[in-house]
Order: structure tokens, then C-alpha cells, then sequence
């Protein structure tokens, strides 16, 4: 499995293999990137939200909360990862890109989900 890179990310945008997004964005256990991640409360992270990435079995979940880190995670995305063997990881959007690469240079079947604003 090859993943995509993350080169680049600043407030409101990421570049991910020398391509530019400027909406928060998921990228798939497969290395799928979707753009225009929406989620029902805005800045607070539920699992409805990743409802589809845990379908997907990752091993690991990197959640990138903001260049701030302003978006909170609610305790029971945390709980339903673990439910699932998924261990889940939450860092402002900078370090939880460098995260993202390094899990994917180790060969872990990895998901991420990235919020670029605050």
C-alpha cells in the first residue's frame, strides 16, 4: 500500500502529494483522499462522523483538530475506536499530519481526518 504524502499544511489549506486542498479532508485506510469533510457539530468530533473511516478497520486513526487545535474530540470517538482496535490519535493539524506520515512510512493500515482552520 503506498499512501499519499503530506507536504505542506498552514491555516486552511494542506498539500497532499504537490496537490493544494483547501477544505478539511479525510484520507481513506486505502490512501483515498476526500476533500469537503463536513462534520454535524461543526467543531466537536463525534463518531457518526468517521463512520465510514471505521468501518475501514484501520490499525491507527490520526484526527487533526485545527492549526490550533480548537476542534475537540468527544470521548466517545475515542471509545469507539478502541471498541474496535483502533487506536486513535488526536493532535493540532500540523503534528498530526507529521504523525500521519510517519504511520504510513511504517506500512500501518492508517486513517486520517483533518480539520485546516483554527
Amino acid at each position: 500500500m503506498t499512501y499519499p504524502r503530506i507536504d505542506h499544511c498552514a491555516f486552511g489549506q494542506m498539500t497532499i502529494n504537490e496537490k493544494t486542498f483547501s477544505s478539511d479532508l479525510i484520507i481513506d485506510a486505502d490512501g483515498n483522499v476526500r476533500d469537503n469533510w463536513r462534520r454535524r457539530k461543526g467543531h466537536n468530533l463525534v463518531p457518526e462522523d468517521l463512520g465510514a473511516l471505521l468501518d475501514q478497520n484501520p490499525e491507527k486513526l490520526i484526527i487533526g483538530t485545527g492549526v490550533s487545535g480548537r476542534m475537540s474530540v468527544a470521548q466517545s470517538v475515542m471509545e469507539a475506536c478502541r471498541a474496535r482496535g483502533i487506536t486513535v490519535e488526536a493532535h493540532p493539524t500540523a503534528e498530526a499530519a507529521r504523525k500521519f506520515n510517519e504511520a504510513a512510512e511504517t506500512g500501518a493500515l492508517v486513517a486520517a481526518g483533518f480539520h485546516l482552520t483554527c
